[in-house]
C-alpha cells in the first residue's frame, strides 16, 4: 500500500514471491493491523471481492522516492489466528484466468494470431484484463485446435509454440515473453565488495534436472506422423557437450499445439537452452532492488565466485523495517546448436 494514501495499509510483515515456474508468478503472504480483519461482508479484505496493489520502493534523504508495482492480484484466504493477528495471502490474476475452466469444448479461431488467441481466451475468464508489451513473433496464426476443460493449459501450449510463456506483471498486465535463459542485456550488477549490496549467496552447480537434448514432438491435426524434432548442446567448449564428458541426457516434450517443423525446432533450441542452464544457480540475499523482475539478466559476485545469471523468482519483503531481498537464479548462457 501506498504510505501517502493511508498509512494503516502498510503491513506489518510479509513478502510478495514472483516466479517464472508457475502460471500464477505472482503470490503475497503479509500480515496487517488486526483491525482490518473483514468481520462483515464487503469489508476491505473480504476474499470474495477484494483485489489488491502493492506498490514498493526507496525513499531517500532529500524526501523523494522511486516505487514499482510489484503485485496485483485477489485475496486468496483471510486468517485470523489464536494470537489475534491478521494474516492474507494473495495471488496474481492469472489466478482468475485458470480458476475459469471452459464450460463446454472451445474452438479456436483460425484467423487470429496466436498471441490474439491468447488474449481472447484470457478475456473470457477476466474481461477486464489489461496487457502489456510482449517480445514473441505477433504474426504466427493459431492453427484449428479444440480445448476440452483446462484454460490454463490451451493458453500454456499456445504460448509455448511461440517458445514463450504468459503471465501477469506487478502491475496486473499479462505479456507473452520468451523463455529469458539466453541471457539479455545487464540490468543490475550484485557484489560483496565495497559498495557492495549482497549480503549472502549460495553458489551451486548441479547435474540434477539438466538436459543436454530435447526432442519436441508435435501432434499434427491431419492424422499425418508427428513431427519430431532434437536440438543439443553440441558446442565442444560447453560443459554440457553433447558428446563430451557431460554424457548424454536427453527429454522429449510433447506439445500438443502443433508446430511445423521451424518453430517445432525453435521450441527444441529454447527449451534446451533453459536445461542447459540448470547447470549452475545462485541464491542470494541483498538490499531490496524493487526494479527486478523475474527474466532480467544480473551480474553477481561472491567471495571470489562470478556469474552473469537469469533471474528465476524474487521475494520482494514487505516489512516496514529493514529487510533482505531473495533472489533466485540459472545461469545465462548462449544459444545453443541444434542438430
Amino acid at each position: 500500500a501506498d504510505s501517502d494514501t493511508d498509512e494503516t495499509l502498510l503491513p506489518v510483515s510479509g513478502s510478495v514471491r514472483a516466479a517464472l515456474s508457475g502460471r500464477v508468478t505472482r503470490n503475497l503472504s503479509a500480515q496487517f493491523p488486526s483491525k482490518w480483519w473483514p468481520a462483515s461482508d464487503g469489508d476491505t479484505f473480504d476474499p470474495k471481492f477484494a483485489v489488491l496493489k502493492v506498490w514498493a520502493g526507496t525513499r531517500y534523504p532529500d524526501g523523494s522516492r522511486e516505487i514499482f508495482p510489484i503485485f496485483t492480484g485477489r485475496v486468496q484466504d483471510a486468517d485470523r489466528p489464536a494470537d489475534g493477528s491478521f494474516l492474507v495471502t494473495a495471488a496474481d490474476r492469472a489466478a482468475d484466468v485458470v480458476a475459469f475452466q471452459f464450460e463446454q469444448p472451445e474452438l479456436s479461431q483460425t484467423g487470429n494470431t496466436v498471441v490474439q488467441e491468447i488474449r481472447r481466451l484470457i478475456l473470457q475468464a477476466f474481461p477486464a484484463a489489461v496487457f502489456g508489451t510482449n517480445d514473441v513473433n505477433t504474426t504466427s496464426l493459431v492453427p484449428a485446435l479444440m480445448w476440452d476443460t483446462d484454460r490454463g493449459k490451451a493458453l500454456d501450449d499456445l504460448a509455448q509454440s511461440l517458445q514463450a510463456r504468459w503471465y501477469t506483471l506487478g502491475d496486473g498486465s499479462f505479456v507473452v515473453r520468451m523463455y529469458p535463459y539466453q541471457g539479455g542485456t545487464v540490468v543490475a550488477s550484485l557484489s560483496d565488495g565495497y559498495p557492495g549490496t549482497l549480503s549472502d549467496a549460495d553458489v551451486r552447480k548441479s547435474r540434477f534436472g539438466g538436459a543436454n537434448s530435447i526432442t519436441v514432438v508435435s501432434e499434427r491435426m491431419d492424422g499425418t506422423a508427428p513431427v519430431r524434432v532434437t536440438a543439443r548442446d553440441i558446442v565442444p567448449t560447453s560443459p554440457t557437450y553433447y558428446y563430451g564428458d557431460y554424457g548424454k541426457v536427453s527429454q522429449v516434450v510433447k506439445v500438443q499445439t502443433p508446430l511445423d517443423n521451424a518453430l517445432a525446432q525453435a521450441l527444441a533450441e529454447q527449451l534446451l537452452s533453459a536445461q542447459i542452464a540448470v547447470t549452475e544457480t545462485w541464491d542470494v540475499s541483498c538490499v531490496p532492488d524493487y526494479r527486478l523482475e523475474p527474466g532480467d539478466t544480473i551480474d553477481l559476485e561472491w567471495r571470489g565466485a562470478r556469474g552473469r545469471q537469469v533471474i528465476d523468482q524474487i521475494t520482494y519483503p514487505l516489512a516496514l523495517q529493514s529487510a533482505a531481498m531473495t533472489i533466485g537464479t540459472r545461469a545465462s548462457v548462449a544459444a545453443p546448436v541444434a542438430t
